[in-house]
């Protein structure tokens, strides 16, 4: 039986799976018509697994989402009293913080040797692809910091709480992030950098205004990525899967490996947090270097986590849940008790959703509709080209692809400016334009929704990505 094609639609935008099998709920997707008809058979296999899972209260779909590992990639999962690992996957807590430059303007970047100079001085002070690489203008953070930003996250570097989606989760003061320790040999030396993959700094230029922003996308580096594959086995060996199946794996939050993972994964996001922060600093130098300008934070969010949150029912009740976004944002609106006593209060928190290093990416704010998705977004454009297959099948497309990143030319803020500079001798062909849906088609469901609305549409003229 095809469970795409049992979906039901009740919207333009919106299908829901109905409960079938060991579902404990139905599935809501907000996807197009085109995105739907796009969409991959084990997509669908991958959410109704996602909704049998013990505990789970509700499961959605974002119109990014794409086939992943024990969840989709683009899915919400609620549970009440379960955590699911899969639902934070492999990179915890990755996500994306966004600097605005005041005074700085695309006529200030127009010439591709300014905005080369910049991407060199980024790169004297911010590591980025895999490993420990650490440049000599990076900074260096002393093993006592260490534990305090584990438990602290961007509280422990002085960084103001209305400037973070959380400063910091909880964590136990007892717990030893030393127990894992390919886990914990990698904290030190990778705090403060990128990574490799789709990981990137990239400036910016507002469509509209002309304003210049910079936007950080990256997580817990190897840290996240060693506390999750411990915990994954772990988890395995305790539900009695096999090693292959280990990403299906699933915790109660009330037994013993439960609490162990939720210090630890915890402790994986406050580390991701504080990284993105840490990372300000050397773009900070780099801006005074080049431009003589300072930019100033304006929100950082994650996309790949687990949070114990306040949940809205339907009725305008409230209940607490752990609320799982693997690929996608949360969004909370207007007068969510979240916000209660914080500067977005009465306009919702900012939305940071990346796209492709070609198309750009915008800043959202949740409208009503978002209480239907989950308090959730997209977390970007949503992949629909493997890694291994963008290598082989675009390879014969190279140069015509080099050639669009140096020849585009788009008008910001009424200036024309053409190409994109990279620190790359040739464009990632596993990250370029061609390897991602359309940004403008995933968040145009959301506003025809009513889940959210586009506040700023911002295009690359400056991308740098991990070169290992």
């Amino acid at each position: 039986m095809s469970l795409k094609y049992a979906a039901q639609q009740v919207s333009a935008n919106h299908y829901v799976l109905p409960k079938l099998g060991d579902m404990r709920v139905e599935a809501h997707a907000f996807l197009s018509e085109d995105l739907y008809a796009s969409s991959e058979e084990g997509l669908w296999s991958q959410i109704k697994n996602a909704a049998s899972y013990p505990g789970v209260i509700g499961a959605y779909l974002m119109p990014d989402a794409h086939f992943g590992y024990g969840v989709p990639v683009g899915s919400v999962v609620v549970t009440e009293d379960t955590v699911i690992q899969a639902g934070s996957g492999y990179d915890i807590s990755c996500g994306v913080l966004y600097m605005r430059v005041p005074e700085m303007t695309a006529e200030d970047i127009v010439d591709w040797d300014v905005r080369k100079r910049w991407v060199d001085e980024v790169e004297k002070r911010i590591a980025t692809g895999v490993g420990s690489r650490r440049p000599k203008l990076a900074p260096r953070i002393k093993p006592k910091k260490l534990g305090e930003i584990l438990r602290k996250g961007a509280k422990a570097i002085g960084v103001n709480a209305d400037l973070c989606e959380r400063q910091y989760i909880e964590v136990p003061e007892d717990s030893d992030f030393g127990i894992i320790e390919r886990a914990y040999n990698k904290a030190g030396p990778q705090l403060g950098s990128v990574g490799g993959g789709n990981h990137f700094i990239e400036m910016q230029v507002d469509e509209k205004s002309g304003e210049v922003w910079v936007m950080i996308h990256c997580g817990s580096r190897g840290y996240g990525w060693q506390t999750a594959n411990h915990f994954f086995y772990e988890g395995a060996k305790l539900r009695g899967l096999p090693r292959n199946r280990r990403e299906d794996s699933w915790l109660r939050v009330d037994e013993p490996l439960g609490a162990q993972y939720w210090a630890h994964h915890n402790s994986a996001a406050n580390y991701a947090v504080a990284n993105r922060h840490l990372i300000v600093q050397g773009i900070q130098e780099a801006l005074a270097e080049v431009f003589n300008k300072q930019g100033e934070v304006y929100y950082e969010i994650s996309h790949n986590l687990v949070q114990k949150e306040t949940l809205v029912l339907p009725d305008g009740t409230t209940k607490q849940g752990f609320v799982h976004r693997k690929g996608s944002t949360r969004a909370f609106p207007a007068g969510h008790p979240t916000l209660d006593g914080t500067v977005w209060e009465k306009t919702g928190h900012p939305c940071l959703i990346p796209g492709s290093m070609y198309h750009g990416a915008a800043i959202l704010f949740a409208k009503e509709g978002a209480y239907k998705s989950g308090c959730s977004v997209n977390h970007g454009s949503g992949r629909h080209m493997a890694r291994g297959r963008a290598k082989r099948e675009l390879a014969k497309r190279h140069d015509q692809i080099d050639a669009e990143m140096r020849d585009v030319e788009r008008t910001l803020g009424g200036v024309k400016v053409r190409g994109i500079v990279a620190n790359t001798k040739r464009t990632p062909l596993d990250e370029c334009a061609h390897v991602y849906k359309n940004l403008d088609d995933v968040l145009g469901v959301l506003e025809d929704e009513n889940i959210a609305e586009v506040r700023h549409r911002l295009y690359p003229v400056a991308n740098l990505k991990g070169t290992d």
